[in-house]
C-alpha cells in the first residue's frame, strides 16, 4: 500500500489559525507538513471549506484536482439513499437475509463508504474495515459531521438510525479477519470485498475519488488472502464485487468458487455460501470462529 501524504495548510483569512489547524492534523495523524518537505506530495489531507457550508470537511487534494471529501447527509450518496431502488437493489439483494432480517455486515474494503451507507441506509449494521489511514480518517470524519447534523433541526429519524448502523475501524482486514474474536451482539455473518479494479484508460476512471483511491492504495494485490480470511471469519456468506465480465478470484483450492452470482449491467457479485460451502467439504469448518 502507497498511502504517503502529507497535511496541507488551508486558505483562511487568519494565516495563524490555517497553521495551527495543519499542525493539530499532523499531530493527530502523524503526517509531515506539506510545506516542510522539498518535494510536494501527490496527495494531501487538509480541511475544505465551502462558503454554503459552515462546517469544514477533512479532504484528499491532489494536483489537478478538486477537494475529495465524504458527504453521507448530501450530494450523491443522499440522491443514492432516496432514488437508488431500495431492497431491490444487486448489493442488497447479494446480503440475503437470515430469518427475515437483513445480517451484519463487515464491509473489508470500505473506501469512501458509498456502499456501506447504501447498506446501513437499508437496515444493516455495517462495520466498514479501511486499511488506508487517510482514507478511514475521512470516514470518520463523515461521521462526526453526521452526528452534528443530527443535532440540528433539519436532522430525521431515518438519518439517526442510519448512522447507529455504521462504524469504521482503521486496520488490515485480513488481519482483522484472521484475528476475529466472537460477538455475541454482532457476529460477522457476511463479508463483503470490493477489491480495486484494475485501472482503466477509459475517462469513466478519471472520477477524482477513484484517481485519489488509486493513488493511496495502489492495485490490488492481496484480494486472495483478503477472500480467504472472510471465507473462514464470515458465519452466512462472502459477497464479491466484480466487474461484470471479470474473472472470479482465484484460490488454492480451484473447486473454491461462488455458489451463485448476481448481474447488474456492469457488476457481478460473486457470493460464497458458507453452509453450501461446508456441506460440500470445500470450506473446512474452523472451530473457534463459529459457535
Amino acid at each position: 500500500m502507497i498511502d504517503a501524504i502529507a497535511i496541507q495548510t488551508c486558505s483562511l483569512a487568519d494565516p495563524k489559525l490555517a497553521q495551527h489547524e495543519a499542525q493539530a492534523l499532523s499531530q493527530l495523524h502523524q503526517l509531515p507538513l506539506a510545506n516542510s518537505l522539498k518535494t510536494p506530495p501527490k496527495i494531501t489531507l487538509g480541511w475544505h471549506r465551502n462558503t454554503k457550508d459552515s462546517s469544514p470537511k477533512l479532504a484528499l487534494f491532489q494536483t489537478n484536482s478538486g477537494a475529495v471529501f465524504i458527504d453521507f447527509v448530501t450530494g450523491k450518496k443522499a440522491h443514492r439513499r432516496h432514488y437508488g431502488g431500495g431492497k431491490n437493489q444487486p448489493l442488497v439483494r447479494a446480503m440475503g437475509k437470515i430469518e427475515n432480517r437483513l445480517p451484519y455486515v463487515v464491509d473489508a474494503t470500505a473506501g469512501m463508504g458509498g456502499d456501506s451507507f447504501v447498506l446501513a441506509s437499508l437496515g444493516c449494521h455495517v462495520l466498514m474495515l479501511e486499511r488506508s489511514m487517510a482514507v478511514s480518517a475521512l470516514l470518520k470524519d463523515a461521521l462526526l459531521r453526521g452526528e452534528a447534523f443530527l443535532k440540528t433541526e433539519n436532522s430525521d429519524s431515518e438519518l439517526h438510525d442510519i448512522f447507529a448502523r455504521l462504524q469504521v475501524i482503521h486496520t488490515d482486514s485480513t488481519h482483522f479477519l484472521h484475528h476475529q474474536t466472537i460477538n455475541h451482539a454482532h457476529p460477522i455473518e457476511v463479508v463483503y470485498m470490493d477489491p480495486m479494479y484494475p485501472e482503466k484508460k477509459k475517462k469513466a476512471a478519471t472520477k477524482k475519488e477513484m484517481k485519489v483511491l488509486q493513488t493511496l492504495v495502489g492495485p490490488d494485490q492481496d484480494s486472495q488472502h483478503l477472500l480467504q480470511a472472510a471465507l473462514q471469519a464470515a458465519r452466512y456468506r462472502v459477497v464479491v464485487k466484480r466487474p461484470k465480465n471479470a474473472p472470479i478470484i482465484q484460490l488454492d483450492n480451484p473447486k473454491l468458487v461462488p455458489t451463485t452470482q448476481i448481474f447488474s449491467p456492469n457488476t457481478r457479485y460473486d457470493i460464497y455460501v458458507i453452509k453450501a460451502l461446508h456441506a460440500s467439504g470445500y470450506l473446512p469448518l474452523i472451530s473457534n470462529t463459529r459457535l
